[in-house]
């Protein structure tokens, strides 16, 4: 720390959307950034006036007390198990990894670091998402019993290079079968559910899929569909869909109770409709626009300051900066700790292993167990290659 401020070090551009955030809180400084195209270094750095600059990711580590791991995803887990060896906070794009036994690896590192880890997974910061959370937490939902979220996001120009090459997005979210970017639909959802009840985690999911028809040269098929059973036996469905020729859809969401529905608006700029009352038959049921529930948001959201006005994701960029920064100067779990994290992105992994065979259930590992971890070999993290 320099002057009392913890220094930020960012890997990989993406995550320059969060300098703002850690601006606008008076306790940190963006020091760093590493990105192994020296030109894009150069000029990223220039734009944001950040003074460090790393092609080298372990030199960056030796000048900052955070770290913000931006890489492809396929690079998250190796990257922060390193960031956390090293006596670093980390803030971890999506998803956490790529693998069942990086999951496992990443736990370990947590809980052997006594640092702060938390998956900075934006999309459980949109405003509607929060004060629906914030809704179901209070109980005008009833029970709730049954949710969904949607990721229609067509993204066929970003799986190759403009020479035709093939990016990291080819290998890791379209070189792979079933919900492999599960993480923007079931965050939001899953902590609507542990609002509720804090206990509740996903017990075994199920996976299928439409088949290969819009872009036949990936193995992923156009739509997926998960569905994650719940301890308790509720339910939550998730579509994602990265191929199919549409327009985008991807902050679609509902949520049913024993005493009222929310379903999110399909259309850009209509607000979304919720109905709350009692467990009755009644044939005259009115939806209401959920802005008519906006008391119900935290006084931070309904009156938010001008910095977190100015950041991305409607002010979401700067309230994920915001606590995961209040977990590392208070020693507590961040809203997203290591075992959420771990739990959205093995849903994911484990829905692979159920759509390659045929849709059978597969049960989802809680890390809070080292138990339950699987005899493996220890071997290394595998060498991982750098994609665009």
């Amino acid at each position: 720390m320099t002057d009392g401020k913890l220094r930020v070090g960012i890997v990989g551009k993406r995550g320059l959307a969060f300098v703002d955030g850690f601006r606008a809180l008076p306790r940190t400084e963006v020091a760093a950034l590493c990105e192994i195209d020296e030109a894009q270094l150069t000029q990223a750095s220039e734009k944001h006036g950040i003074p460090g600059r790393f092609t080298r990711f372990e030199e960056m580590l030796d000048t900052v007390d955070v770290v913000v791991v931006a890489t492809p995803m396929q690079l998250h887990a190796a990257q922060t198990v390193q960031a956390l060896q090293a006596g670093k906070h980390v803030l971890s794009e999506v998803t956490a990894a790529v693998s069942l036994e990086e999951c496992w690896r990443l736990a370990d590192a947590v809980r052997a670091s006594g640092k702060t880890y938390m998956m900075a997974e934006n999309y459980c910061y949109i405003r509607d998402n929060v004060l629906i959370r914030e809704m179901a937490r209070k109980g005008l939902f009833g029970e709730v019993y049954f949710g969904e979220g949607e990721y229609l996001h067509e993204i066929r120009n970003l799986h190759h290079t403009r020479d035709g090459g093939r990016t990291w997005r080819y290998y890791w979210q379209v070189g792979i079968n079933g919900s492999t970017y599960p993480t923007h639909s079931l965050g939001p959802v899953m902590q609507w559910f542990t609002a509720v009840d804090s206990s509740e985690r996903i017990d075994h999911v199920v996976c299928l899929g439409t088949g290969r028809r819009t872009d036949p040269e990936h193995p992923h098929e156009d739509t997926s569909l998960l569905l994650c059973k719940l301890r308790s036996g509720k339910l939550i469905k998730i579509r994602l869909d990265m191929l199919s020729n549409r327009p985008h859809q991807m902050t679609y969401y509902s949520l049913q109770g024993t005493h009222g529905v929310y379903e999110a608006s399909r259309f850009g700029g209509q607000p979304g409709q919720v109905w709350v009352g009692e467990n009755r038959t009644d044939d005259h049921r009115k939806w209401q626009p959920l802005t008519q529930f906006e008391e119900h948001l935290p006084d931070m959201w309904r009156n938010p300051p001008e910095e977190a006005l100015r950041a991305g994701h409607g002010g979401g960029d700067y309230f994920v900066v915001r606590d995961f920064i209040e977990a590392v100067e208070n020693g507590t779990p961040p809203p997203i700790d290591i075992y959420t994290s771990l739990e959205w992105t093995a849903a994911g992994l484990c829905s692979q292993l159920s759509i390659d065979n045929g849709g059978v259930p597969i049960r989802v590992p809680d890390f809070r167990d080292p138990a339950l971890r699987p005899v493996t070999l220890d071997l290394p993290p595998p060498p991982y290659k750098s994609f665009q």
